[in-house]
């Protein structure tokens, strides 16, 4: 696991295997972790050796690339809409498409098996408790705002000391919106730019798949990217089976900012 210092008092945690980012961020008196990963020894290591404060865990976001290692804490905190008692959606697409490889295609059961276990949820004996609408690290506010997108509970974490968001996956290059079959790709697109004017005066957004911060001008370029897509400008991904639908991938040119890939299904652009 590689450890990168962001900026003051805050790091990002890479694995080697998936590459999800976890950010540790430490105030006076507490540290909040922000994603737990698939739970790796490493990562305990890494943030034993940055901190020694008490730490308050949180998702942004319940799929298991983020909350795998939830197990190793008492309490974890997420988005209200993601709390386990609410179900866990992700898992029924997670084994659906397990079962479509499985009965129509020749890979090996055992190779299937293997895969869905990095697909599913899992919950231990710790404890979840919904977002507050702050967390006060000692001398560090961390705030909460819902993102409900990229799953129903998705969460952005502000920090106004330094101008930065943390987004999860709510906001990506490459943005998976069938993992939430009831969003509209259109109204998830307004909700960005009533962000927008939210975050005026926030420089950067960090998120879990990619090592650098994107600019803040980048939700407008999402935003268009969403509104622009549409069925017949898209294509299907034809290999992933086992869905209500096909899921189709829709490419924006956003100019300044480079390609804007989103992944749903018909019905969410239209």
């Amino acid at each position: 696991m590689r450890v990168r210092k962001t900026e003051q008092d805050s790091y990002m945690l890479t694995d080697a295997l998936v590459r999800v980012n976890r950010f540790l961020l430490t105030g006076k008196e507490r540290a909040l972790l922000l994603d737990t990963g698939y739970g790796e020894k490493s990562m305990m290591r890494k943030v034993g050796a940055l901190t020694q404060l008490p730490l308050v865990v949180v998702n942004s976001h319940l799929h298991p690339d983020h909350s795998d290692g939830n197990h190793l804490f008492e309490t974890v905190y997420v988005g209200e809409a993601d709390m386990p008692a609410r179900g866990m959606p992700s898992n029924g697409l997670a084994r659906a498409v397990a079962d479509h490889f499985r009965k129509n295609t020749a890979v090996p059961n055992a190779i299937v098996d293997k895969v869905l276990k990095y697909g599913l949820i899992n919950t231990g004996t710790e404890k979840y408790l919904p977002m507050p609408d702050a967390y006060d690290l000692g001398g560090r506010t961390i705030e909460t705002l819902p993102c409900p997108g990229h799953t129903p509970g998705s969460t952005l974490l502000l920090d106004p000391s330094r101008r930065s968001v943390y987004a999860g996956d709510a906001i990506n290059p490459g943005f998976w919106a069938f993992t939430n079959a009831e969003l509209s790709l259109k109204e998830y697109a307004t909700l960005w730019r009533e962000l927008a004017a939210r975050l005026r005066g926030y420089e950067k957004i960090w998120i879990s798949h990619h090592r650098g911060a994107l600019p803040i001008d980048r939700i407008g370029a999402f935003a268009d990217a969403l509104e622009a897509a549409a069925p017949d400008k898209s294509k299907p991904l034809n290999f992933v089976g086992g869905l209500p639908e096909t899921v189709h991938i829709f490419k924006y040119d956003a100019k300044k900012h480079g390609a804007i890939c989103v992944f749903a299904y018909p019905s969410q652009m239209r």
